[in-house]
């Protein structure tokens, strides 16, 4: 394996795997077994209230999760769990402009995904759901993609002239009325941001198939709905993700009124349990600390 090879080679220090434990709770174990110390970044499934990854608390010196639950949880089971609030909030902190709060919003925000088989399945629905539209829209094209290929795919789906297409999100969702939002963390990234969404999500047949064999079947799936553990913002799964349905949402967020009015409330309410916008820093010290051998709360 490269990365044992890789490990073995270069001088022991701080090895520091961030979420996706697919891969990387074996990589930490690997890393632990050659004498490297484990910081694990935002351990996998640290938004559970029911269990965590607690196999961690044997490969890691250090475990910092986003959320409070997690961290003491995770130290109940004997990890060296540390919680510095979620890294979003500082990443949204210093993206942050002057007077930004004082621009009107207008028009609608579409962060399609960062996956091919994403973009693939929720492209066509979305472009269908706003030919036509009467607002403007902006497309945020994640860096796993050729912009002007996104471009070209969009134009000729939709059938719209003068969309914009940009890399970034903080300032596409600080300035937009509304949002269509790929079900994942940028979903979180949207409250964080106070853009009211619809939240759309699309399977392939071959992950629908293993959703099948494996029962999973999880009350929500994006992260305000799941925090809060109630329905905040409308998440249209597989079937029900059709243009009439995306449309129809998000007619009702553009609108001043009570559903755009319930999402903003209830995100006040989960930018409150995100904890200081410090995260990235602190984690950092907890970093060099443990690099250096002297590491403490």
């Amino acid at each position: 394996m490269r990365l044992k090879r890789a490990l073995r080679r270069e001088p022991k220090g701080l090895f520091i795997p961030i979420d996706f434990g697919f891969a990387n709770v074996k990589a930490a174990r690997i890393a632990k077994s050659l004498g490297w110390k484990v910081l694990y970044f935002m351990p996998p499934g640290s938004w559970r209230r029911d269990r965590q990854a607690f196999n961690l608390a044997s490969l890691a010196d250090a475990i910092v999760t986003p959320f409070s639950w997690s961290a003491e949880m995770l130290s109940e089971a004997g990890a060296s769990a540390y919680w510095f609030g979620h890294p979003l909030l500082q990443r949204s902190r210093m993206a942050r402009t002057a007077g930004e709060d004082e621009v009107e919003r207008r028009g609608v925000a579409v962060l399609p995904g960062s996956r091919f088989a994403e973009l693939g399945q929720l492209l066509p629905v979305i472009a269908r759901a706003l030919r036509d539209f009467g607002e403007p829209v902006t497309l945020s094209v994640a860096p796993t993609f050729a912009a002007d290929e996104v471009e070209r795919g969009w134009r000729a789906l939709s059938g719209r002239e003068g969309d914009r297409f940009e890399r970034g999100t903080h300032e596409l969702l600080r300035q937009a009325k509304a949002g269509i939002i790929c079900s994942g963390t940028a979903t979180l990234e949207a409250a964080i941001c106070g853009c009211p969404q619809v939240v759309v999500y699309r399977l392939g047949w071959v992950s629908v198939l293993q959703v099948t064999l494996t029962r999973f079947r999880p009350q929500f799936v994006s992260l305000p709905n799941i925090l809060l553990a109630e329905h905040l913002v409308p998440e249209l799964i597989q079937g029900k993700a059709t243009p009439e349905a995306i449309r129809e949402r998000l007619e009702g967020l553009m609108a001043e009124g009570a559903e755009r009015d319930r999402q903003l409330e209830g995100y006040r309410r989960i930018r409150e349990m995100l904890g200081p916008d410090d995260a990235l820093d602190r984690t950092a010290e907890l970093a060099i600390g443990l690099a250096e051998g002297s590491a403490s709360r």
